[in-house]
């Protein structure tokens, strides 16, 4: 099943006209968006199509024809619509990213709706897929032919234009359809919808290159040591992946960091006992031995940031974790919202971290505030 109005968009009069619906249209109207893109072995993303569907017509922006979008981006990003997403992280990421480069103020619209989350606030379900959504609210089944489909590749086929078209045109109704799960002031839209500009601001954000190490899985094992030199090493991949538009795995990949960081000296043959990729090894080996070697002689930081996941590799705080996630748990049921919500890794790292180092966390503050209500920190450890 898929739209008789489907139209391509691949010359300047078209993408005029793209533009001009979309400043037609108001608060009450419904746009309706998804994005194909490339990022296997660059840090930024390649935008190849951006599908959109308003009033059941649909628009596949061809981003790879001969097309200056700026104008689409201003018109996008001014929107005053109800913008509807289906799993919106990397699509968020990628247009505010576009819409960074082109130097405008503001990176994307101001109301943007990510059904997929919706669905977990009203405890539906949790990152269930679109084509699944569809079959069980609407009834409708989608093909998962083109999922693996070269978007990079032109002409686009009948098949790629009908499953791009099919990604947008069934989400209004969708949304309509779950809305209908949602009584009036019901707090978990209201909570949703806080969420989702914190989402926004979060798919906008580029992190600094020192900060980066913080992040990475299992750091907060490290001693002060291993941990000055896995922020050094963090540093150098992240500068070079952005000056060269490499993708952060093909440079040292995440598994192989917090294994070089503890390694006292490294030649290009013993990378690979730190679960350096082959290709890596072959294309920045050298480099990397240099970088090592340069991170080892930098003085030890003793004050150095803890990684977020440091308390949850401390033994002392295992029961207080678990204390934390069962309260998180209980709430979730209590508010009747998915609990993986409230209850994941992240906010239980940023609990704990947050706390230690006196600042507010996610949890205590905002919509999570008014959910969760307050968290007695000392009865955590209580024995």
């Amino acid at each position: 099943m898929s739209s008789n109005n489907i139209h391509l968009i691949d010359t300047p009069n078209k993408l005029e006209s793209v533009c001009q619906t979309l400043s037609l249209c108001g608060e009450n109207d419904f746009v309706s968006v998804d994005t194909e893109f490339t990022r296997v072995k660059s840090f930024f993303p390649g935008l190849n199509l951006i599908q959109l569907c308003i009033r059941q017509d649909t628009y596949l922006i061809d981003t790879m024809a001969k097309l200056d979008i700026e104008p689409f981006f201003k018109a996008f990003t001014a929107l005053k619509a109800t913008v509807l997403f289906y799993s919106a992280r990397e699509d968020l990421e990628i247009l505010a990213y576009k819409s960074r480069v082109m130097g405008l103020k503001r990176l994307l619209p101001q109301k943007c709706v990510d059904i997929q989350l919706l669905l977990a606030f009203l405890n539906l379900s949790y990152s269930q897929g679109l084509q699944s959504a569809l079959s069980d609210y609407l009834k409708i089944e989608l093909s998962k032919d083109q999922t693996r489909s070269d978007w990079e590749m032109r002409p686009l086929t009948d098949a790629q234009i009908d499953y791009a078209a099919n990604d947008v045109l069934y989400l209004e109704q969708l949304y309509l359809e779950i809305m209908k799960n949602c009584k009036k002031d019901d707090p978990r839209y209201t909570w949703f919808e806080t969420a989702m500009l914190d989402f926004a601001e979060e798919s906008c954000a580029m992190p600094k290159a020192e900060d980066t190490y913080k992040a990475v899985s299992g750091a907060g094992c490290l001693n002060i040591k291993a941990l000055n030199v896995l922020r050094e090493l963090c540093t150098y991949r992240y500068n070079y992946a952005v000056e060269h538009d490499e993708a952060l795995n093909r440079v040292i990949t995440g598994k192989a960091l917090c294994p070089l960081a503890r390694m006292n000296s490294v030649s290009e043959k013993s990378l690979i006992k730190a679960n350096m990729k082959f290709g890596a090894i072959r294309a920045h080996g050298k480099m990397i031995v240099e970088w090592h070697e340069k991170a080892r002689k930098v003085k030890t930081d003793e004050s150095i940031a803890f990684a977020y996941d440091y308390f949850a590799c401390n033994r002392d705080f295992e029961k207080p974790y678990k204390r934390l996630r069962h309260i998180l748990r209980t709430v979730a049921k209590e508010q009747g919202i998915a609990e993986q919500i409230i209850c994941n890794k992240q906010n239980c790292n940023d609990y704990f971290y947050k706390m230690y180092y006196k600042q507010t966390p996610d949890l205590m503050k905002g919509w999570y505030k008014e959910c969760v209500g307050h968290i007695d920190y000392d009865s955590l450890f209580a024995e």
